[in-house]
């Protein structure tokens, strides 16, 4: 959950131009914006339109069921090729390069929807690439200059011997964020679903095939750069703009570049910030358990967690990349119909989600333990524990771009502090308090579903007041 600062009218009138006594910046004419021909659906007059969201989301969840659903049916079998020390490892690797993201996109992968046309956002995406590689390079350096002062228990100990994977996972994720807001921005939702694909195809087959070849844990964490690199790839294929109406298209200028960063510096100045806060507070709660109960607890936990993501990410993050194109296209065009949008979703998301959540509370520990085996019955456990906060997830994670549209920052950034000091504190002080692995795992359940309570609250809170 990424969010933008809000800006003043007197922000909005100068962010945009050169400082006082600074030479004037030259920038070529704006490109127009294009659908490819091969997305665009004829209005009743003739005349093309971008695709609707229902057609979108379908496109989309349709691409990601392909490459989620590989994932989905390849977990009985990762389950036996791999232990739960090494899903705990993978998730405190996920945790590291996750953050580490954040940091080297410069949260621009937010600014590209934003953008006034394809050459503003050919710059902002020109600055994001930049960051990535500087970012990615200083993560390594830093992680391998401070490794005396982390490598404290057997997994992270593990961490340190795959650090070497750390800064180019870090970088292919940066560039997979920005160039998917490229394609968000133009509403492709057709080659979204391809990536989406071969995302999971590539995940799904490196994490089998290294397992199968004994390579454990490592094949765990080279899947996900495998995958995003996969996804990557289809894109390139079909390029991320269109062709210039006439002529070869001008490179970017580093004026460009810079005017773009300036208009948009509150992305990475306050925005960081608050998906910094949102990350490790995502993942803060497995480095604890890693900490206080160990290994298998945290790798039935980090098992558990992605099995309960994967709807989130099969249909609710096919809802909020359509949801951010098209709240963006309402947000430019004021047209008013940010909240009607926003409250279709949740509902239709809450419809949907609930009966998988009902079902996964009922009979959680049996399924676990039939379909993944014996060594899986606790995590079956965690996930009737788990299977609300999940739901809450589901529905609140896609809207709230709404305060990234609504340039409304300063509040979540706010409650992601909050929130960051709950699922930390409240699991960490059940611990201390001699409280079970059950119920530290219940402490962190209820920590989400009031965290993504808050989140829906504050996004009812900026459409009602703006």
């Amino acid at each position: 959950m990424s969010r933008q600062s809000p800006m003043s009218g007197a922000d909005r009138a100068t962010s945009d131009l050169p400082a006082a006594g600074a030479a004037p910046v030259r920038t070529a004419a704006p490109e127009p914006d294009r659908v490819p021909a091969r997305d665009r659906v004829p209005e009743p007059d003739g005349t093309p339109r971008r695709p609707g969201a229902r057609r979108g989301v379908t496109e989309i969840v349709l691409g990601t069921v392909l490459g989620q659903g590989l994932l989905i049916a390849a977990a009985p079998v990762l389950a036996r090729l791999y232990n739960p020390a090494d899903f705990a490892l993978l998730q405190i690797f996920t945790g590291v390069v996750s953050i580490g993201a954040v940091l080297a996109s410069l949260r621009m992968d937010l600014a590209v929807p934003l953008a006034r046309d394809v050459t503003e956002t050919r710059a902002v995406l020109r600055a994001g690439l930049t960051g990535a590689v500087v970012v990615a390079v200083a993560i390594g350096l830093l992680g391998l200059a401070g490794a005396g002062l982390w490598t404290v228990n057997p997994t992270l100990a593990g961490l340190w011997a795959a650090w070497w994977l750390v800064p180019p996972t870090v970088a292919v994720i940066a560039v997979f964020q920005l160039v998917s807001a490229v394609l968000v921005r133009s509403e492709r939702y057709r080659d979204i679903a391809g990536r989406n694909a071969l995302q999971g195809v590539g995940t799904a087959g490196a994490q089998l095939g290294f397992g199968f070849a004994g390579l454990a844990p490592l094949g765990l964490l080279l899947g996900m750069g495998v995958g995003r690199a996969a996804g990557l790839a289809s894109i390139a294929r079909g390029g991320l703009f269109p062709p210039p109406a006439a002529g070869r298209r001008e490179p970017v200028t580093v004026a460009q570049v810079r005017a773009a960063v300036r208009r948009f510096r509150r992305f990475p100045l306050f925005t960081t910030w608050t998906a910094l806060l949102n990350n490790t507070g995502q993942y803060a709660p497995y480095l604890l358990f890693s900490l206080t109960y160990g290994q298998n607890p945290t790798g039935w936990l980090a098992f558990t967690s992605r099995l309960l993501a994967l709807p989130a990410t099969v249909v609710g993050q096919a809802v909020a990349q359509v949801f951010l194109g098209r709240g963006a296209s309402a947000r430019r065009d004021a047209t008013g119909e940010l909240p009607r949008l926003t409250w279709l979703a949740v509902r239709r998301l809450a419809l949907l989600g609930a009966g998988p959540a009902i079902a996964l509370s009922v009979a959680g520990p049996w399924a676990f333990g039939w379909v993944f085996g014996a060594q899986w019955e606790r995590a079956g456990s965690y996930a009737q524990l788990l299977a609300v906060a999940f739901l809450a997830q589901f529905v609140a994670s896609p809207v709230s771009n709404v305060l990234n549209l609504m340039e409304r920052q300063g509040l979540a950034l706010g409650w992601e502090a909050v929130r960051l000091v709950l699922v930390v504190g409240v699991p960490w002080l059940v611990w201390l308090l001699g409280g079970s692995d059950l119920l530290g795992v219940a402490a962190y359940a209820g920590v989400l579903v009031l965290s993504y309570g808050g989140v829906l609250a504050l996004v009812w809170w900026v459409l009602r007041h703006g």
